[in-house]
């Protein structure tokens, strides 16, 4: 038995047995032309393939072996039939086919191999897996037939298929240990390859289980966190005891809950009624029991009617507020005669406020308005003087300083001096009195101002500075401006820079 090289016995025999300069096409009608009994390639998007082949013709001749009984087999080229057979079932003319025949010379096995090594389809995990298995029974077929291929067979059965080892491993620990409907997923191409490569490493009662509990396939890392929880003795079987004294039986439940929250897992160690996932305000457990669902949903209703409670008891504070600010603001707007469709805005970004509104709320009316806070507060009136106006009150009347609608006027205390211009013709009662005085200087247009002083001896007022203190201003005073003792004001100090006011100077 030789030793050969599989590359290059395929490579070989592609030439040797495939050259296309000795085949001959030969029509063959499609009821003579059966499908392979080991073909496990898909058969999808015949549809589309169909308005191809309908569009630009059949560009690849069905490749056939000699059957029996006159008819043939395929070799390459199952899902061209079937799109030809969609088609003459509404045009006669596709249903002769053109074939190439295959030679029986040569190992069947052989050129079996040739074609699955020189499919160029994208195959699904699935197909892979497949072709993965009959490539191997070929290999070994041609073993029997004298061919000795050196090294592992797993690495040869990898080259032909034209992928890695570790996938083709991957694939074959799937394909001996995915159970049950997840085979059926995975066949289907609805089971993504990392998820089944952990449930084919699952027990099979485990993968029952999982088949059960899970509406749909679990992602690949929630099912390999499943397979390391039950590596680790996880068993998903509560030991535990519900308040009533009965056994819990939320297993499933608890393995549906981790497979979800792989990130979360309880493993049914703990009861519901003592997770604080069931307890929690938000984001609580979805697959908590009916008992924790029952407890959570008493002490939310509890926390809603106290919050409840709270929210009325603010209301009525509220509204205890306002009626009484109501009745204030009421009383000036019936003194000022103000009709109640007049309206207010007591504060910006709030609505406004009708007299008519403040004649309910006296009343104790609120028109089942909810309040966050007295609308009606003065402290938080925007335009006080505006308000004022309106009602014709005073704003101490409005901010509840008085109960005077508008008191009169506080006579000033003794000895005040009014702050404004006064004649220059009328003197300061005090000696030495500070004043901003407006002169007339002959040659110039405007009037000079100037801080002068009061001297009670020289009858006159006179320069403060002290440079010049004493000094008798002969310039006549048009008016002056009296600077009260409590303004800070000294001779000479800093604080008379920058007043704007001449250099006394220029009054000399």
């Amino acid at each position: 038995m030789s030793k050969v090289d599989l590359g290059e016995l395929i490579a070989r025999a592609s030439v040797s047995n495939l050259n296309t300069g000795r085949e001959q096409i030969e029509y063959i009608d499609l009821d003579k032309i059966d499908q392979d009994p080991n073909n496990f390639y898909s058969l999808d998007g015949l549809d589309d393939l169909a308005a191809n082949i309908q569009l630009c013709g059949l560009q690849q001749p069905i490749r056939v072996r000699s059957g029996e009984s006159g008819r043939v087999v395929i070799v390459s080229g199952h899902r061209r039939r079937a799109a030809l057979e969609l088609l003459a079932q509404e045009d006669p003319k596709w249903a002769s086919v053109p074939c190439i025949r295959e030679r029986t010379e040569g190992s069947e096995a052989l050129q079996e191999l040739i074609y699955a090594n020189s499919d160029t389809r994208q195959l699904s995990d699935a197909e892979q897996a497949k072709q993965a298995e009959r490539v191997e029974l070929l290999l070994y077929q041609l073993k029997e037939e004298g061919y000795d291929f050196p090294g592992r067979m797993r690495d040869h059965v990898a080259q032909a298929c034209k992928i890695s080892a570790p996938k083709l491993a991957r694939l074959k620990v799937i394909r001996e240990g995915l159970k049950g409907k997840w085979m059926g997923l995975f066949q289907a191409d609805q089971l993504p390859a990392q998820t089944a490569y952990a449930l084919a490493r699952m027990p099979e009662k485990l993968q029952e289980r999982l088949g059960k509990v899970c509406q749909q396939p679990p992602a690949g890392y929630a099912a390999e966190r499943i397979l390391s929880l039950w590596e680790s003795g996880s068993s998903w079987e509560p030991d535990m005891t519900c308040p009533d004294g009965r056994s819990c039986k939320r297993g499933d439940a608890f393995l549906r809950h981790d497979v979800e929250h792989c990130h979360d897992t309880c493993l049914g160690e703990k009861c519901c009624l003592e997770c604080d996932q069931a307890k929690t305000s938000y984001y609580a457990c979805d697959r908590m029991c009916s008992k924790a669902q029952a407890l959570r949903k008493d002490k939310r209703d509890d926390a809603k009617e106290k919050e409840e409670q709270r929210k009325a008891e603010q209301q009525k504070e509220y509204q205890s507020a306002i009626q009484k600010s109501a009745v204030r603001l009421l009383r000036a707007a019936d003194s000022a005669g103000l009709e109640d469709e007049v309206s207010f805005v007591p504060e910006h970004f709030r609505g406004s406020v009708t007299i008519g509104d403040l004649r309910a709320y006296a009343a104790g009316d609120f028109k089942g308005r909810y309040f966050y806070g007295n609308d009606l507060n003065p402290v938080k009136f925007d335009d006080l003087d505006k308000l004022a106006k309106l009602f014709r009150c005073s704003s101490d009347y409005l901010l509840g300083l008085t109960e005077d609608l508008n008191p009169a006027p506080k006579p000033p205390a003794e000895g005040w001096i009014p702050l404004q211009w006064l004649p220059g013709q009328e003197r300061p009662t005090e000696d030495k009195q500070l004043a901003v005085g407006r002169f007339r200087v002959a040659g110039e247009a405007d009037l000079v101002r100037s801080i002068v002083r009061w001297s009670a001896e020289a009858c006159s007022w006179c320069f403060p500075s002290k440079k010049i203190c004493g000094e008798k201003i002969e310039a006549e005073c048009v008016a002056w401006w009296p600077i009260p003792k409590e303004s800070g004001y000294e001779v000479g100090g800093s604080n008379q820079g920058g007043t704007g006011l001449v250099d006394q100077g220029a009054l000399l």
